[in-house]
């Protein structure tokens, strides 16, 4: 009886440590296999970490230089801070696919506007100011290679890696490249859009610098009625109106397509006023003051200077004009034309000096490498305005730009400074109570402005009527864009102003 009992407790002994080395071997195994998922887990999380530093860097560096830079050196620049970071230690090498109308989903790095109302990326090649850039891991076909795991080929072979992608768009929103700048920090307001106004700023954007000082609304600009506005960005030192985040802004677009929409910013940096420095740079024997002026006192012949004047009364009729200074202007009338004929290719034989009436044209005014410089009559003191009326007719070439006409590739040099000046007015002529003239800008498409139109602060501009290409930048105190104006400004990346070369991550 005891053997039996002896050889019962054997034989459950036996039994019990049969099944504990099984039980034991799964709870092991289990183990290693969470802790290898583990491990494959945080090396996918490091790998998605770096893929996205790397993205972000790119989107960073790329927006720096979007504005004032070809494409091309926005891609080799993104490429490169990309290649500067690593996943899991093998350096990113992005794309360097230029985008098309097609192809935007499938490259790595692509430029575009940042429309801040709808928080939405736009790929454009028009005045951008945005950079996405797209680090892959295994997702494209030729790219590199998906990230390696340590335990994942245990369970399948398609375990075995971890395929990551990771996106990131960086914004530029300062100031530099716009094609229309209001100067006047105290102007109420410095820019004002009304009726059924159309502008196109193409390649560039707008700044304006007024923050409405002792205005209740503290609106620097104010978008009214149903205005059309295409433009790579708007920016304003103070407030405007509507809001930055309103829907309201996608009333303004001009439709659905390419471009479809652009940035608005509040409080952006106060922009000195580009041209004038790059006046008082290059040409400061024709410039005097801040550089905002033609320095006339000494370019008058009478001074000795190389500006002829041509004292007759004001200029009316048809007639051809040779350069130099006109104490009473001119008036050109419906029917009528005034042709100036310039002597030289650049200096004081391009210069067009109208004092008196200033430049009243209500007829066609045709000048082909020309600088029309608006002042008063120094020796009566009665003062002008550049006035273009309803149905004015011109086709005006500053000097650099005339210069330029047939060059398939632009020399920037040309139109610097005075050379790339088609119309110019005296900020200092004011009337009795210390108030510039109007600047009226109205008239019927012809040949277009090419070149400058600078109408520094303190002088407000009113644009009004079909006038097709109004220049290739407008640089003014302050501006009212009202009625059925509809105008474009081909900006070329003339007098940009200083960039700060400041992005940040909006995605």
């Amino acid at each position: 009886m005891r053997q039996t009992q002896t050889t019962r407790r054997r034989l459950r002994r036996r039994f019990a440590k049969g099944i504990a080395l099984p039980w034991a071997a799964i709870i092991i195994l289990v183990m290693v296999l969470m802790v290898g998922l583990s491990i494959d887990m945080a090396i996918a999380a490091v790998g998605k970490h770096q893929s996205q530093n790397a993205s972000d860097a790119a989107a960073l560096a790329g927006a720096q230089i979007v504005k004032r830079s070809p494409v091309g050196d926005v891609i080799d620049r993104a490429w490169d801070t990309a290649n500067k970071n690593q996943v899991m230690k093998l350096a990113v090498e992005l794309d360097k696919t230029v985008q098309t109308g097609d192809n935007v989903d499938t490259i790595d790095v692509i430029v575009g506007r940042w429309v801040t109302y709808n928080k939405t990326f736009v790929p454009t090649f028009d005045a951008p100011n945005a950079v996405k850039a797209v680090v892959r891991r295994g997702t494209s076909e030729g790219g590199q290679g998906p990230i390696s795991l340590i335990f994942g080929h245990v369970v399948s072979p398609e375990a075995a890696t971890v395929a990551l992608e990771s996106r990131a768009i960086a914004w530029c929103n300062d100031s530099s490249g716009s094609g229309l700048i209001c100067l006047s920090s105290s102007a109420v307001p410095g820019l004002l859009f009304s009726g059924t106004c159309n502008i196109d700023v193409e390649g560039g954007g707008i700044h304006v610098n007024s923050t409405a000082e002792g205005n209740n609304n503290k609106s620097g600009a104010w978008v009214q009625g149903d205005a059309t506005i295409d433009c790579g960005f708007i920016n304003v030192v103070g407030g405007i109106d509507p809001a930055p985040e309103s829907s309201d802004w996608a009333s303004y677009i001009p439709g659905t397509g390419d471009p479809a929409g652009f940035s608005v910013t509040e409080g952006a940096d106060y922009l000195p006023d580009p041209l004038a420095a790059t006046m008082l740079a290059n040409n400061a024997a024709y410039v005097a003051g801040i550089g905002n002026r033609l320095n006339l006192p000494a370019l008058f012949d009478s001074a000795g200077g190389p500006i002829v004047t041509h004292d007759i009364p004001t200029v009316t009729g048809t007639a051809t004009l040779q350069p130099g200074y006109y104490p009473n202007g001119v008036n050109i009338n419906n029917g009528q034309t005034v042709t100036l004929a310039p002597t030289s290719a650049s200096g004081a034989g391009t210069l067009f000096v109208f004092g008196g009436a200033g430049l009243q044209v209500k007829g066609q005014l045709i000048g082909h490498g020309v600088t029309c410089y608006v002042t008063k009559n120094w020796s009566t003191g009665a003062i002008g305005a550049t006035d273009w009326a309803a149905g004015a007719m011109l086709d005006l070439w500053s000097p650099g730009d005339w210069a330029n006409k047939d060059a398939e590739i632009p020399n920037e040099a040309l139109w610097q400074g005075l050379n790339g000046v088609a119309v110019w007015q005296d900020p200092t002529m004011v009337d009795k109570k210390g108030v510039p003239p109007i600047v009226k800008l109205n008239g019927s498409p012809s040949g277009g402005v090419h070149g400058t139109l600078y109408f520094p602060d303190p002088i407000h501009v009113e644009l009004n009527g079909k006038l097709g290409q109004l220049g290739n930048q407008i640089l003014c105190g302050s501006a009212e864009i009202n009625g059925t104006a509809t105008i474009s400004v081909d900006y070329d990346g003339r007098n940009a102003g200083e960039p700060t070369f400041r992005s940040m991550l909006v995605k």
